[in-house]
């Protein structure tokens, strides 16, 4: 009887996984490692570049942050298959020394099964609490891979705009430069005075600044790209970002459905996860109440031995059987206290989703009112630009028929320039506030993220 029983647990003991060690400097080395060829043919090679949309198939399967995120789905997906587990029954195994009136003694030996009995639906509870634990990894899941999408997102807007805006400067700065080589010569002719030609320097080192910080601003984007993707910025270095036509705003998509609200504020993955944390208050709470009534321990037993020290002992066995229930008394309390503690963390968890509700509502009200304005003030740049372009121009052909000096006609161009600069300022401003109504709505608005219309659709 012994023998089944033991190879029972030892086959328990030798059905155990092995050990997967890990090593930081491995694990470094295999970070460094990371490059965007290692994607192909998924993607086409990076020395073409990439445009948004694959920017982010490349971030949703490298970047680390999501790895963990999809382990957690993974790890509470498994407890699904530990809740719906029976309770092994516990083995306890026992000798006893008997000594009768007759001053003789024997050893009685004997085991016991302890059985638990569950309470009514405890296990369905069990595997309902692990269905909701992993439902809130998969909608932490979700809120992670839009945050990756966001990141990305700011991260190319800032290539791209660093990028345009270094270009400008550069011109910028040849501008004034030669703008100073003039003033060095009309300051020699008495033209001008002294201080004109040092307000002029002044104004050429400023751009320089401005040169600098965009320059440095350009590669802490690629830093912040790589980041987003998950590799280091050797990586993404040299790789071009295919995003021509960020600037153009009047082409974004600035018109919203009033049913995208709505559904933003009921099925947001924050929203999600403040549902299913309330139904797992919920559950929680269930469990609470169900414990009043007291878990059954059934313990059936069997002992055997013999009936003292006599000649004829081991051919005259005892034997018996027995069978002991046990359970807890309410006596001092009948868990009043958690279940009140239950009820308070499922009101707790309540007030949680209408803050998250209201959260939101605000993100969303924040991002309606600032897209229009944003798209406003670049259509105003635009219209700024033009208006300077076409004085730039007029004071060339005065120059050309001799009725303009060349310092207006640099002075023009500057005007152009800082006017160029203004309107891809105004563009990024406006950029952001689209995608900060993307993230209110979760969901792209625009771009090559969008799935393509069906065959024969009309738009």
């Amino acid at each position: 009887m012994l023998a089944p029983l033991l190879a029972v647990l030892l086959g328990a003991c030798v059905a155990a996984p092995g050990r997967a060690p890990l090593e930081p400097a491995r694990t470094l080395s295999d970070f460094s490692a990371r490059r965007l060829e290692q994607l192909t043919p998924a993607l086409p090679p990076p020395s073409q570049g990439w445009d948004q949309a694959q920017w982010l198939t490349a971030a949703l399967q490298l970047n680390p942050q999501l790895a963990e995120q999809r382990a957690a789905v993974t790890a509470a997906a498994a407890a699904e298959r530990t809740a719906a587990e029976f309770a092994n029954p516990s083995l306890d195994l026992f000798a006893e020394y008997l000594t009768s009136a007759a001053q003789s003694g024997a050893w009685l030996y004997g085991l016991s099964l302890d059985f638990l009995l569950h309470q009514p639906g405890e296990r369905a509870r069990a595997k309902q609490h692990a269905a909701l634990e992993t439902a809130l990894a998969q909608s932490d899941l979700a809120e992670s891979i839009w945050q990756v999408r966001a990141a990305l997102r700011e991260a190319l807007l800032a290539v791209v705009s660093a990028r345009a805006e270094s270009g400008l400067l550069q011109s910028l700065r040849d501008e004034r430069q030669q703008l100073c080589h003039s003033d060095e010569a009309r300051l020699q002719l008495g033209d001008i005075a002294r201080a004109q030609l040092l307000s002029d320097q002044l104004e050429l080192a400023r751009v320089q600044q401005r040169l600098q910080a965009a320059q440095a601003r350009a590669a802490d984007a690629t830093a912040q790209l790589a980041a987003a993707v998950g590799v280091p910025v050797s990586a993404v270095q040299g790789v071009a970002v295919r995003w021509d036509d960020w600037a153009a705003i009047d082409t974004l998509a600035g018109n919203t459905s009033p049913g995208w609200r709505s559904e933003a504020l009921i099925a947001r993955p924050q929203i999600v996860h403040a549902l299913r944390a309330y139904d797992l208050a919920e559950i929680n709470l269930q469990s609470e109440v169900a414990k009043r009534w007291p878990q059954v321990h059934v313990t059936p037993a069997y002992a055997w031995g013999g009936n003292g020290v006599r000649e004829d002992a081991l051919n005259d066995i005892g034997r018996e059987s027995a069978l002991g229930v046990s359970l807890e008394l309410p006596i001092f309390n009948q868990h009043q206290g958690a279940i009140g503690e239950a009820v308070a963390r499922r009101s707790a968890a309540g007030e949680h989703l209408k803050a998250v509700q209201a959260q939101l509502f605000a993100q969303i009200d924040r991002a309606e009112l600032a897209w229009p304005a944003a798209r406003q003030a670049w259509a105003d740049a635009v219209q700024l630009a033009d208006s300077t372009e076409r004085q730039g121009q007029s004071a060339q052909h005065a120059l050309e028929a001799g009725a303009s000096e060349r310092a207006g006609v640099l002075a023009a161009q500057i005007a152009a320039t800082e006017a160029r600069l203004a309107v891809l300022q105004a563009a990024e401003a406006a950029q952001s506030a689209f995608g900060a109504l993307e993230d209110a709505y979760r969901r792209p608005l625009d771009g090559s993220e969008l799935p393509a219309p069906a065959a024969g659709s009309r738009s």
